[in-house]
């Protein structure tokens, strides 16, 4: 299985081949129409050709990647049946446009480009929403638009001690560092950290924080390994935690993991109050 998740794994680099195939063919189909640029239309078929064939590629490949497992709930889905739409359709014109009887489907070719384009913007979407979570657009957006996904209301704070410890501290910074691959979408090891209910639940080794427990919460142990550990958190390369953020971390957990309530209800140690008055960019 360890081959067929690196094949899989090469989806989000083919990927990028249909998409640009796909608008540049979109450009020649428009200005092919005109006298001017008539003669682009030598270079169709061959793009035509390629993209379908790259737009296979890249499902197939997807649906190798989808076989880890750890995609789920509505992104993924709609990414899979989008980008498989748009495969379809992609071979189907392709074919029509390198066969012989090109020429009687010719009016067919800018209507389908743009209907192509419509489907990778579509698929893309989606495919963005496993690799940045379903929130990531709306996250600075004004309040009524997060309400509509669900968001909590972000408080207008002039203090550290109004912030809610979970709303206001500990979430935003899991999310900047953890959302891309522990989200509703995308759930490695069934572990979603966007969420307080996420966090708390844990994933599929058990529970991942323990409130008022620093030294049985996993989460903490990750985050504070040494980045060259293979089990040191966020994997792949993504940014690490500050050390202050991992600090306000380990406070919130030996707090009691509070959501609800404020900062100003909890004892915070005098070095912490710096740390969350530079993470908040209010004063304490």
């Amino acid at each position: 299985m360890d081959f067929i998740f690196f094949l899989g794994r090469l989806h989000v680099l083919v990927l990028h081949l249909p998409i640009g195939i796909i608008v540049a063919l979109f450009a020649l189909e428009w200005l092919s129409r005109k006298e001017k640029y008539r003669y682009l239309q030598a270079a169709a078929p061959f793009l035509w050709g390629a993209m379908g064939l790259t737009a296979i590629a890249t499902v197939v490949l997807g649906y190798l990647h989808f076989s880890e497992g750890s995609f789920s709930g509505l992104s993924g889905d709609q990414h899979r049946f989008f980008g498989t739409v748009t495969a379809v359709v992609a071979a189907g014109v392709a074919l029509l446009r390198v066969g012989k009887f090109a020429d009687s489907y010719k009016p067919l070719f800018f209507p389908a480009s743009v209907v192509l384009l419509v489907l990778i913007s579509i698929t893309g979407h989606y495919g963005g929403n496993l690799t940045h979570g379903s929130t990531y657009l709306v996250e600075y957006a004004p309040q009524p638009l997060r309400s509509l996904v669900g968001l909590e209301a972000k408080h207008k704070l002039t203090s550290v001690k109004e912030a809610d410890p979970f709303v206001d501290v500990v979430g935003p910074i899991l999310r900047a560092h953890c959302q891309g691959c522990h989200n509703e979408d995308k759930k490695e090891n069934s572990l979603v950290l966007t969420t307080y209910a996420g966090v708390m639940r844990g994933g599929e080794s058990g529970k991942v924080v323990v409130a008022g427990n620093t030294e049985l919460s996993e989460l903490l142990r990750r985050i504070s390994l040494d980045p060259s550990d293979d089990e040191f958190m966020p994997a792949e390369g993504k940014p690490p935690l500050s050390a202050q953020q991992r600090d306000i971390i380990r406070w919130w957990i030996a707090a009691g993991a509070k959501n609800g309530g404020t900062v100003g209800d909890l004892e915070v140690p005098p070095e912490l109050q710096k740390a969350l008055s530079a993470e908040l960019g209010v004063s304490f």
